[in-house]
């Protein structure tokens, strides 16, 4: 799994980060990328 933000990959993981994406949302990486 990649998560990609202003057009950069901001992380990346398995099946781990997937079930993270889905209880808490993607808010953390954007604010990253921002």
């Amino acid at each position: 799994v990649h998560v990609l933000a202003a057009g950069r990959i901001v992380a990346s993981g398995g099946p781990e980060l997937a079930h993270q994406l889905e209880a808490e949302g993607y808010d953390k990486y954007v604010m990253e990328a921002a």
